[in-house]
């Protein structure tokens, strides 16, 4: 299918409900919240390492968050950094002051020079002269599209970086490096950037009243996972339907599971960082009304 055609009705799905890699599922709950999730797996890669469990992840996520009656706009596989965009353009278009939202992204990324980026999965430099950042799609694009619309609540989560995207490079959890592979144009012209790394960079600018959850610590890399889910997706799935579980709880009970997992695993702990909003007193289940970070009292 042409490009421009399926970028098309990518966005066009928005209104019928479903269209190649994107559903749409909607919802209230009680009391008429409004909540609103995008929810991206990026797996089957082109040019860099394909993965296994972002394809789950999305899907668990985006059931998760139906039943947690949010409106989802769910896809696997974004391409580009044009089907990317339009994807968080209509999640954005639809948030409104009283939304609680949630972002989630299983995929590929990486960091340059502090800035972070996510990768669609058919990306490539058009030559060799041109850099590869210019098909990513940037963190810093996502947080900009959020800023347009001012939300009551998001929390974003970034199950990201994973191993297996340089993968010349030692195992984090001190096994044998892979045996090489021929490498992609994408990911030899990322090894060949300044200051270029797996894991995310430190965020400084969240957009006002929103939480970021990496995966790991910034500037390390995630594991992929052996079971279904990534860790990092697999303790937000066990905790996020828990009733009456505030968000900085649900956070830091999402971080403890994933370190101890890891290190029992694999011999060494990610431990799952958080920046911007503490998120207050929002639950995913239960906890009515929305109260999120009230201001201090006069």
């Amino acid at each position: 299918m042409p490009h421009l055609l399926r970028t098309a009705l990518l966005r066009l799905a928005l209104v019928l409900g479903a269209a190649g890699g994107v559903t749409s599922c909607a919802g209230g709950p009680p009391g008429g919240e409004a909540r609103l999730a995008l929810v991206i797996g990026n797996a089957a890669y082109a040019n860099a390492p394909a993965l296994n469990n972002p394809a789950n992840d999305s899907a668990d996520m985006c059931a998760a968050l139906k039943r947690l009656h949010f409106r989802t706009l769910c896809y696997t596989n974004l391409r580009d950094r044009a089907e990317t965009d339009a994807a968080v353009r209509a999640y954005v278009d639809q948030l409104t002051p009283v939304t609680v939202g949630v972002v989630f992204y299983s995929g590929h990324g990486v960091q340059v020079n502090g800035a972070n980026f996510l990768i669609p999965t058919e990306v490539q430099p058009r030559a060799a002269s041109e850099s590869p950042l210019r098909v990513l799609y940037g963190l810093d694009d996502l947080f900009d599209r959020m800023r347009q619309r001012p939300a009551r609540y998001q929390l974003v989560i970034l199950d990201a970086c994973r191993t297996e995207l340089f993968v010349q490079a030692p195992r984090p959890d001190g096994g044998p490096a892979p045996k090489p592979a021929a490498k992609s144009g994408l990911v030899r012209s990322l090894e060949a950037l300044p200051k270029v790394g797996n894991g995310l960079a430190p965020i400084t600018d969240a957009p006002p009243h929103t939480s970021v959850l990496y995966a790991t610590a910034s500037r390390e890399a995630a594991y992929d996972g052996r079971g279904r889910n990534g860790p990092l997706t697999k303790h937000v799935l066990k905790n996020i339907e828990t009733r009456d579980l505030p968000v900085p709880r649900f956070l830091q009970l999402v971080a403890a599971g994933v370190e101890a997992e890891t290190q029992r695993e694999y011999g060494r702990a990610m431990t799952p960082t958080i920046y911007g909003s503490p998120g207050g007193s929002f639950c995913f289940s239960g906890c009515s009304p929305i109260v999120v970070d009230p201001p201090p009292m006069q």
